[in-house]
């Protein structure tokens, strides 16, 4: 029996939980590793105001973390939202959509933010904490709440939001700093849901607060942070000792050749050290059997370049960055290595995307749409509410063979014309209202052109479009990169025009 009490103690020795799957419960508990089993309200009571402490702090000292934030909400939010009113009446689509510019140069209360700030503001907020609050004034204007703000009148563990009993929202509770940059609770004045958006990003469907998305990856800022200073205090040592010196009775000739001890406290030794310093060169006087040995310089951290890079690379991971964005380094990328890290990342960066569009930019566009209606600007129908959002898309990585690729979608009838300008950030009614223009403008161009000098000239040379029969040959043939992409095909119209030649 000892003996089988034995052989099952070694099989269960510490480590192997961590391969064992179910049974590594069993073995962590024998070791006292219990794991907190609570709902996610219980978790964020406690944690949730020093994890987002700890994201702002980290924002305000680490340029790697302040710089992935700031990345992602770049790809996220890019040059902001842009809205496409679609009731079904060009003009009334026109006149909302510029009424509503008008209105987003300036929504925010302070009339110190314009509304692409305040989108890439919410977006970062969101990132950094995990959730924010926007409220709708009697002013006309929306007031940026942050996380903090929302906080309960008796304490920091109320979470300061009224719930049914359901989870659902009633009530927020919100209120203003005080001088000391704390919440002021005489402030703190309650907001029905009407008149407050909440964003979050609730890690748990029991929570309704949200904590910072990177809040996984703090522990290995600190790691990065550790090797990043010791590698540098490494440095500083190496670069003030150039040599060491081996010989006999070393410890009592180098005290013999250090200089006096300025700092000298009561007790400390006469002399500094056993390293002598001197301005630009260092004397050692040999005999036989002494050596001298220079210090390698590159002794710090062998592996450290790839040590951070693989911390690196694991920082990104919460928010789906990859290494290339957290550096801004795509130097070792190549086109397509660059387009799939970057489509991975998109994928992220959509449900970010629709988040904004759907809990924040939908409800603030309503709230003043029916404002306008109220005040008569604009009248009701049926479909007035009807609207989309032109949403940042995919980055163009190469702009030759992206329009390469978005060409042949068209010709082949894969794609539409307005999916292709969205891609740009166009919007396609727009764009074919300034067509519309340029080409009549070109035409009239042309005409004035030949009644003054009796030669036509045709009017696409105006608008810069290629006349009809012109031909020009964009890339050669099977011309590949070194991706082995093929980079565009031949007009087939110059080969004949060549063969006939």
């Amino acid at each position: 029996m000892a003996e089988r009490v034995r052989k099952l103690d070694v099989y269960l020795s510490k480590g192997t939980y961590s391969a064992l799957g179910y049974r590594s419960a069993t073995i962590a508990g024998r070791e006292g590793r219990i794991s907190t089993a609570a709902s996610g309200e219980a978790h964020m009571r406690y944690h949730r105001l020093p994890l987002q402490n700890q994201s702002r702090e980290f924002k305000r000292d680490n340029p790697i973390y302040k710089g992935m934030l700031s990345r992602s909400t770049g790809y996220i939010v890019g040059n902001g939202f842009t809205l496409q009113a679609k009731t079904g009446d060009n003009a009334a689509n026109s006149k909302i959509e510029k009424r509503w510019r008008v209105f987003w140069k300036r929504p925010e209360i302070r009339n110190i933010l314009s509304g692409r700030k305040c989108e890439k503001m919410i977006c970062e907020e969101l990132l950094t904490v995990g959730d924010t609050g926007v409220i709708k004034t009697d002013r006309k204007k929306i007031q940026l709440i942050e996380s903090e703000q929302i906080a309960g009148k008796k304490n920091y563990a109320d979470d300061g939001i009224d719930k049914d009993t359901f989870g659902v929202p009633t009530g927020f509770w919100v209120g203003g700093y005080n001088i000391n940059g704390a919440i002021d609770r005489r402030t703190i004045k309650r907001y029905s849901p009407d008149d407050f958006l909440f964003l979050t990003e609730p890690e748990r469907p029991s929570s309704i607060r949200g904590v910072p998305p990177c809040q996984a990856s703090f522990p290995m800022l600190h790691r990065i942070n550790d090797v990043c200073d010791s590698e540098a205090i490494a440095w500083q040592l190496l670069a003030r000792l150039a040599v060491s010196v081996t010989r006999e009775q070393g410890k009592e000739l180098g005290y013999l050749e250090s200089k006096t001890n300025p700092n000298k406290k009561t007790g400390d030794s006469e002399l500094s050290t056993r390293l002598t310093e001197l301005d630009y060169a260092i004397i050692f006087h040999g005999s036989p059997g002494d050596q001298i040995k220079g210090i390698e310089r590159n002794l710090p951290g062998k592996n450290f370049s790839e040590s951070l890079i693989m911390f690196l690379r694991l920082l990104g991971l919460p928010l789906g960055l990859p290494l290339e964005v957290i550096l801004l380094d795509w130097t070792k990328s190549n086109y397509s290595q660059s387009r799939a890290v970057l489509e991975q990342a998109f994928v992220t960066f959509m449900g970010w995307q629709f988040e904004l569009a759907d809990f924040f930019l939908t409800p603030v566009y309503e709230w003043w749409l029916t404002g306008e209606i109220e005040d008569g600007y604009i009248k009701e129908t049926e479909t007035i509410f009807d609207h989309d959002w032109i949403k940042p898309t995919f980055p163009w990585i190469d702009q030759l063979k992206e329009a390469l690729a978005w060409g042949e979608k068209l010709d082949r009838g894969l794609t539409l014309q307005q999916k292709a300008l969205k891609s740009l950030g166009a919007d396609r009614e727009d764009e074919m209202d300034e067509r519309e223009k340029e080409i009549k403008d070109a035409i009239e161009r042309s005409k004035r052109l030949k009644k003054e000098t009796g030669i036509e000239v045709p009017w696409q040379h105006f608008a810069g479009i290629m006349p009809p029969g012109a031909g020009k040959t964009i890339i050669k043939e099977n011309q590949s990169d070194d991706d082995g992409y093929q980079t565009g095909r031949t007009n087939k119209k110059d080969d004949e025009d060549k063969k006939d030649d």
